[in-house]
C-alpha cells in the first residue's frame, strides 16, 4: 500500500491517545506529578474515571477506565491492521454485533447504577447485575473492533482520494462472514492476552491495590460515595461537590 497520510496520522494520534493513560500512574510513583496531573485532568473529561472499574499500575489507575482501555488499545490495533492489509473491509451493519454485548453490559449496569443511587449521592444498592473488569475489557474490545475496522477503512478510502482507482485493488478482500470472524478471533485473543499481561502487571507492580484474580474478574462494589473519582489516582474528587476537582489540579507543583 502507497503512503496514506490521513491514516498514517490518524494511527499516530490514536497510538498517543491509547498510551497516554498508562504513563499517569508510572509518572505518579517516580515522582512526575505535573504531568500525571496533566494526563489525569484531560483523560476525566473523557472517563469517569472509578477506581473500581479500573486497571492500576504502581498501585495508581490508570487514566481509562478498563472498557476505555480495551476500546481504544482495539481501535488503534485495528487501524494498524488496516494499513498492513490485514484486515478487508467490511460494511457497516458489521459493526452492530459488535456494539451489542457492550451495549448490554454497560447500558443495564448504567440503568441498575443509576437507579442504585440516593439523591445524596450514595450507593444504596447493587441490585441484579454488577458488571466486573474482565467483563467491561471483553465488551470493550468487541466494540473497540467493530468500531475501529468500519472507521479505519473510511479513513483509508478518503486518504486515497481516487476510489476508481483503488476498488480492482482490493477486489480480494471481498468480505465474507468467516473471514470477518477469524480475523475478529485473532484480534481478540491478542487483547485478551494483552489484558492478562496487564494485569499481571498490576499485580507486580502493586502492593496495595491487588487485582482480585489474574483476571480481575470477581465483582467489585463502588465506595459508599458512588461519585468519588480517581480514589487510587491524582486529585480524588467527590463530583456532587468538586465535579472537576480543579483546585487539586491546579496546585501545581513543579518540585515533586
Amino acid at each position: 500500500m502507497k503512503t496514506n497520510r490521513i491514516l498514517d496520522l490518524t494511527i499516530y494520534l490514536l497510538g498517543l491517545i491509547a498510551s497516554l493513560p498508562f504513563l499517569a500512574p508510572f509518572f505518579t510513583k517516580i515522582g512526575l506529578v505535573f504531568p500525571a496531573k496533566i494526563i489525569y485532568f484531560i483523560y476525566s473529561f473523557f472517563c469517569h474515571q472509578f477506581s473500581y472499574r479500573s486497571i492500576m499500575l504502581f498501585d495508581y489507575q490508570i487514566a481509562w477506565c478498563a472498557r476505555d482501555t480495551a476500546i481504544w488499545l482495539s481501535i488503534f490495533v485495528c487501524f494498524v491492521l488496516v494499513r498492513s492489509n490485514f484486515l478487508p473491509k467490511i460494511k457497516w451493519y458489521w459493526v452492530i454485533p459488535f456494539i451489542i454485548p457492550m451495549a448490554l453490559d454497560g447500558g443495564i449496569q448504567t440503568i441498575i447504577t443509576i437507579l442504585g443511587i440516593s439523591p445524596t449521592g450514595n450507593f444504596v444498592s447493587e441490585a441484579f447485575y454488577v458488571s466486573n473488569n474482565l467483563a467491561r475489557f471483553v465488551t470493550g474490545t468487541l466494540f473497540g473492533i467493530g468500531v475501529g475496522w468500519w472507521l479505519s477503512w473510511q479513513i483509508r478510502l478518503i486518504g486515497e482520494q481516487e476510489y476508481e482507482k483503488i476498488n480492482f485493488k482490493f477486489e480480494i478482500f471481498r468480505t465474507r462472514g468467516l473471514n470477518i470472524i477469524l480475523k475478529t478471533g485473532i484480534i481478540f485473543c491478542f487483547m485478551l492476552l494483552a489484558y492478562v499481561l496487564l494485569v499481571f502487571l498490576w499485580r507486580v507492580s502493586s502492593t496495595i491495590n491487588q487485582p482480585t484474580d489474574w483476571l480481575d474478574s470477581a465483582v467489585k462494589t463502588p465506595s459508599t460515595k458512588f461519585f468519588e473519582r480517581r480514589t487510587n489516582g491524582l486529585c480524588p474528587t467527590d463530583a456532587t461537590k468538586d465535579p472537576l476537582a480543579l483546585n487539586c489540579f491546579l496546585q501545581i507543583d513543579l518540585g515533586r
